[in-house]
């Protein structure tokens, strides 16, 4: 026909449409649900092809372990022992356990994983034990790690846009609609804000309830279930009611506990992300992660539009000979889930969590370091500095076209994180001799194993600075002094700290 567009022979017809379910009218939580709401779209139910053709099923299961640090992942196991009774034997255990620490018997039986996963290397010694492993997983720190984790006898059931709980819903109880409480634990858990009050909720439910998941063998009869159940009695709608009641009363107190944790909070960087910035609070309390998320909120909107990127926060408390780290990031932010993967925690990208040795806490961190001479800015994105100042480095011993001898570090000075620029590396680099060099040439000064060096310039295998002899914090000797890889060394930061402070003069 004249005027219609040509047809190409060779394109494919279009798709068959896919249908969309609406699982909030399926599952009859519309009075939980605002129709506008951005995240009803994305509540989710689904099967499992993972186990099509398999000889094991959800029925099959004799082992059911959890994390005793997850409500989300003990409500998993709980809709586990609903469908499965006394047949299986369940344990709480963390991500640190291993299979010489379980309680009951894995040898030769069908254990199921649920929200919780190990270090692979225990998760091997798991494997190998066991007769099938069924893995049902929803962070996306360790869906990362298991991509690596293949066995004929390992079922990986990963699933990000879930919570663990309404995902073994799905898994033990196929076709039947996920109970409101279930939905609304499970919105906590992602921090999707798709329901109703799902603030209210979040922060009203642990103190509602006190739930804290059992660590060790449960009897199929414990209290924790019993509780649970009670909780879950007609869909768990009155639980949530009470939750969200709770929490609208706390509200007021949790703003107030947000702006304390602020004005002590400090700015810091981890070692292994410098260029990410970290609101840093001690914080022991059932919110913990409700006032990292208004940290990390607070951080980025101080430092302009491009902060969001850069910024997270991470609360912590002292827990016996261990550190335990929530953390949180802004929309956009950073995935702190990869923090928490290289730490042997888990999370997703803006919520995760993990625990450190007390002993290695503080090594995690970029230290301050002090400027040991006074700094005038080079250019436009350079900082000027005075002595005694902190810096925080993200990068150092940067080298540019035009200066060739000269090392640059990037940072910020403690305390106005949001202005950051060059400075020069050996600004805040104090050395330690290493070992005794002598005079190479007229004009060259001997070095003396422990000799202290605040350096001002280099040029080829030369510095150029103060040297600190025998505890002499004065004035120094000045002059040229022999630099070879081995003859000097960076002091710690916080010995250098020590140094400037103990100093009354010096370069």
């Amino acid at each position: 026909m004249s005027g219609d567009a040509a047809v190409d022979p060779t394109e494919l017809p279009p798709g068959r449409p896919q249908r969309e379910l609406d699982i909030v009218s399926l599952e009859g939580l519309e009075d939980l649900v605002d129709n506008d709401a951005p995240g009803r779209a994305l509540i989710k139910s689904r099967d499992f092809p993972e186990l099509y053709g398999l000889e094991v099923q959800p029925a099959d299961i004799k082992v059911v372990l959890y994390d005793a640090n997850s409500v989300d992942s003990f409500t998993a196991c709980f809709v586990a022992r609903m469908a499965l009774g006394d047949s299986a034997r369940y344990e709480g255990v963390d991500r640190s356990t291993v299979v010489e620490e379980l309680s009951v018997d894995v040898s030769g039986q069908v254990v199921a994983m649920l929200g919780v996963c190990w270090s692979l290397e225990a998760m091997h010694d798991l494997v190998a034990e066991c007769d099938w492993l069924l893995i049902v997983e929803t962070h996306v720190s360790v869906m990362r790690e298991l991509e690596q984790f293949a066995y004929p006898s390992a079922v990986r059931i990963l699933e990000s846009e879930m919570g663990a709980g309404a995902l073994a819903w799905n898994l033990f109880y196929p076709g039947a609609p996920v109970p409101p409480l279930l939905r609304a634990l499970e919105d906590a858990e992602l921090g999707r804000g798709a329901l109703l009050n799902a603030t209210a909720f979040a922060d009203g439910f642990q103190a509602a309830f006190d739930l804290e998941p059992p660590r060790g063998e449960l009897h199929c009869a414990d209290s924790a279930f019993e509780e649970m159940e009670l909780m879950l009695d007609g869909g768990g709608r009155a639980s949530i009611i009470r939750a969200v009641e709770v929490g609208a009363a706390l509200a007021e107190g949790i703003w107030a506990e947000c702006q304390e944790a602020d004005s002590r909070r400090s700015v810091r960087a981890l070692r292994s992300f410098p260029a990410w910035r970290c609101a840093l609070v001690n914080l022991a309390s059932p919110l913990a992660g409700r006032v990292a998320e208004h940290l990390a909120a607070a951080l980025a909107a101080e430092g302009g539009d491009l902060a969001e990127k850069r910024s997270f926060a991470a609360a912590f408390e002292v827990r016996r000979r261990g550190v335990r780290v929530t953390l949180r990031s802004p929309p956009g932010g950073p995935d702190v889930s990869e923090i928490a993967r290289q730490h042997g925690g888990s999370g997703r990208p803006n919520r995760a969590f993990f625990s450190a040795p007390f002993d290695t806490w503080e090594d995690l961190w970029v230290q301050p370091e002090p400027v040991l001479w006074d700094v005038v800015a080079a250019g436009p994105r350079c900082l000027s500095l005075r002595r005694g100042e902190l810096v925080a480095v993200a990068r150092r011993g940067e080298r540019f076209k035009d200066a060739p001898f000269d090392q640059w570090s990037w940072g910020c000075r403690i305390g106005d994180h949001s202005v950051e620029g060059w400075i020069p590396t050996l600004a805040h680099t104090l050395y330690v001799a290493t070992r005794s060099a002598p005079a190479t040439a007229p004009g060259i000064q001997v070095v003396e194993e422990g000799d202290l060096l605040v350096a001002r310039g280099q040029r080829g295998q030369y510095f150029w600075g103060w040297n600190h002899r025998g505890g002499c914090l004065g004035g120094g000797l000045q002059g040229w002094f022999p630099y070879a890889d081995d003859t000097w060394q960076p002091v710690h930061p916080a010995s250098a700290l020590d140094f400037v402070t103990a100093s009354s003069g010096g370069a």
